[in-house]
């Protein structure tokens, strides 16, 4: 039996529909086997496979489509894991890829991908040129369906273990690349099929980063982002914890952030704009007396998509005028320096719904204490 992605018939009817709006006869979805959290995977959204290596669904208007695969060894994975009945695989992207039908007008998904390479292999079998519709399909698949947002619960279920399990392994003497390995593994052993994660440790932090081998030590704040995907779709938490009691000033200055948080979640309806939604957000920082901290450098965004068919509503920027619609998915974290706390972190997973933005978390946002 195929993957779970039994709706992929469905979306494929929307997927041709597209099509004809703008006259394309054959459309190519491509992707180089490289993903991210941030990044449109046309191939992964069209067939319910993650390749590691260049791949292509290729999707006529009126047959069935056909999944290209590279290397030659991949193709029993790609059998198993895609919904797609025919699979081409080769060693080499172009032999396994072939010439397909000529079509009068060719549509291409992921075009910003490809290498030097790959592109001018392209431009030989389509000579009359492509058509890119990464936009198109960033509107289709913007509002998630029914499977997708099981998905991003189930991914959202694993980030929140995954951080539980932070707060419980997490001691004076590990080194960060240790605690980040041991969430790592942990969230893999649940069923994230990958995971994005930023970890870090520090008396007072001037930002996020990546772990290394600082040693942590009582006192210190950990702050991260945890970021699992469930069958290539992702999600993500943004958490603050301390090794020992939280001071005043940390829990006051992290309930500030959890406040715009929610004012940002009360303005997110349908028909708002981005940009309206991080105004709200700004308000109660910036009434606090921290209005410069609400920009750059102090912070870099109030969220952003999560990939796979669509990053949209983009990044939760003040000039971003992109509305809100229904069903949209994507994480809101007013993540900031503050200037006697340091960088803290708080970020939902949400869904825009009639009422305002609802979290997929079962927990509510809070500065943890790690007993020591």
């Amino acid at each position: 039996m195929h993957n779970e992605r039994l709706w992929k018939p469905a979306a494929i009817a929307n997927v041709r529909r597209m099509m004809a709006g703008v006259g394309v006869d054959l459309l190519v979805g491509y992707s180089s086997g490289q993903h991210s959290i941030g990044t449109l995977d046309a191939v992964r959204w069209l067939s319910g496979f993650k390749p590691m290596a260049e791949a292509a669904v290729l999707l006529p208007k009126d047959d069935e489509p056909a999944l290209v695969v590279s290397p030659v060894w991949d193709e029993a994975r790609a059998r198993k894991r895609s919904w797609i009945e025919r699979v081409v695989a080769g060693n080499d992207f172009g032999a396994a890829f072939g010439r397909p039908t000529i079509a009068s007008k060719v549509g291409i998904l992921g075009a910003g991908r490809r290498s030097h390479a790959t592109k001018a292999f392209f431009e030989g079998q389509f000579p009359a040129g492509l058509t890119d519709l990464d936009e198109q399909l960033e509107q289709l698949a913007a509002v998630k369906d029914d499977l997708e947002l099981e998905l991003m619960r189930q991914a959202t279920s694993i980030a929140e273990r995954g951080y539980e399990h932070m707060l419980e392994t997490a001691r004076p003497g590990m080194r960060e690349y240790e605690l980040a390995a041991e969430v790592e593994r942990f969230v893999k052993s649940l069923g994230a099929d990958d995971n994005f994660l930023l970890l870090c440790a520090s008396r007072q932090h001037p930002a996020v980063r990546a772990p290394n081998d600082r040693v942590l030590d009582v006192g210190d704040v950990i702050i991260g982002e945890v970021s699992p995907s469930v069958k290539g779709q992702f999600t993500q938490i943004c958490r603050t914890a301390v090794i020992g009691p939280a001071s005043e000033t940390q829990r006051e200055r992290h309930q500030l952030l959890i406040e715009s948080m929610l004012a940002g979640m009360s303005a997110g309806r349908p028909g708002a704009t981005v940009g309206q939604v991080v105004q709200a957000m700004n308000h109660a920082p910036a009434a606090a007396g921290f209005e410069k901290y609400c920009h750059p450098p102090y912070m870099r965004v109030r969220g952003h998509g999560l990939g796979l068919g669509s990053t949209l509503p983009g990044d939760l920027s003040l000039d971003n005028q992109t509305p809100l619609r229904a069903g949209m998915t994507f994480v809101i974290h007013p993540n900031q320096f503050l200037p006697d706390a340091g960088y803290l972190m708080v970020g939902e997973p949400v869904l825009v719904t009639d009422g305002g933005l609802k979290a997929f978390t079962d927990r509510a946002p809070g500065i943890d204490s790690i007993e020591v």
